[in-house]
């Protein structure tokens, strides 16, 4: 873990399943400080990354806390540097 917090990949993240996920990372901040959460799809997904990642910004944003929300077609870069990785099919 860095010292600024914990950078998590969702791979898959324009699923129906990631604001459950993102609200899971809100309730347990204060043990597991996620700071990067980077919502990572493929091409085919790009429509759906937008709606759950605009959905996941702005549910951190009312939650008030310190979560930077990605979104990327680009996996390698959201890789980059990742504490974890999590799928979603």
């Amino acid at each position: 873990m860095s010292k600024k917090g914990l950078k998590i990949v969702t791979i898959g993240g324009g699923s129906s399943y990631t604001p459950e996920l993102v609200e899971g990372f809100i309730t347990r901040y204060d043990h597991l400080p996620v700071t990067e959460l980077w919502l990572v799809d493929v091409e085919q997904g790009r429509e759906k990354l937008e709606i759950v990642g605009n959905l996941a910004q702005r549910m951190v944003e009312k939650a008030g806390l310190p979560i930077e929300v990605h979104l990327t077609l680009d996996r390698r870069l959201a890789l980059k540097d990742a504490d974890f990785v999590t799928t979603q099919l």
